[in-house]
């Protein structure tokens, strides 16, 4: 069965982690050129890209190596993809069986509680793993080309995202039990991390729904951290029982 769910996964899987990959190698890429970046920005009008955030400070500092890796890899790129990666990964799990009718041919060989288990628990695993070797991979790559990377930081990223995975990975694989097809679960996960985003952002009593502000800073803050971390608890807890009632 763990089997059956690894080769279903396959295709999503392999997908977004080689595409995660390949955007951190053009990163390094592109690191080279931030020079020539500086020079470029030089034409903006004055002022303009101050109301971004991207002060000439800012951009000087991209041609430090570490700076450079927070910001660009875990500051954007990874830290966008993040409840992205869990959704893509999360969505189909159960609403794929419902949808062809294949969950009750499942039902037969095996109880309700190892069927919910072994679909849940083996894409989550995965993507862990995944998500470890993207956050990590900076590291051997610093000290291979002889650069200073500042490894705490990189392990509080990766905690952080570590349990904003299990936020969007528990909050799909809702949808995708409660759905009878595969496209609901998707519109439906995706609509939430977009309302919620919007709202944390622009509400500051309701800040604490935007995760995006979350993963992208990389603190691990205590209310936040257990807040995410008991949603996705609650968020599995409801999976479990609307699987274990809804009459296939």
């Amino acid at each position: 069965m763990i089997v059956k769910e690894l080769k279903d996964m396959k295709v999503r899987f392999l997908v977004m982690f080689f595409l995660l990959l390949g955007t951190f190698v053009l990163l390094v890429v592109m690191k080279d050129y931030t020079p020539a970046l500086t020079e470029m920005l030089k034409n903006v009008p004055e002022g303009f890209l101050e109301k971004f955030g991207v002060t000439e400070d800012f951009i000087k500092k991209l041609s430090e190596w570490n700076f450079y890796i927070i910001t660009q890899w875990y500051g954007k790129n990874l830290g966008q993809f993040v409840p992205i990666l869990a959704i893509i990964i999360a969505f189909p799990i159960f609403a794929r069986e419902i949808e062809n009718e294949t969950i009750e041919l499942l039902l037969v060989r095996m109880s309700r509680e190892k069927l919910f288990n072994v679909k849940f628990f083996a894409p989550l695993v995965f993507t862990f793993a995944a998500l470890a070797v993207l956050a990590l991979v900076p590291i051997p790559v610093s000290w291979f080309i002889g650069e200073r990377l500042d490894t705490g930081l990189v392990f509080k990223y990766f905690l952080v995202e570590m349990i904003t995975t299990y936020l969007w990975f528990s909050v799909t694989v809702f949808f995708s039990v409660i759905s009878s097809d595969q496209v609901k679960p998707l519109i439906a996960s995706i609509a939430l991390l977009a309302g919620t985003t919007v709202l944390g952002g622009f509400v500051k009593t309701l800040s604490t729904l935007n995760t995006y502000s979350y993963v992208l800073k990389g603190d691990v803050t205590l209310w936040p951290s257990l807040i995410y971390t008991l949603t996705g608890v609650v968020f599995t807890y409801l999976s479990w029982r609307s699987f274990k009632t809804r009459d296939f």
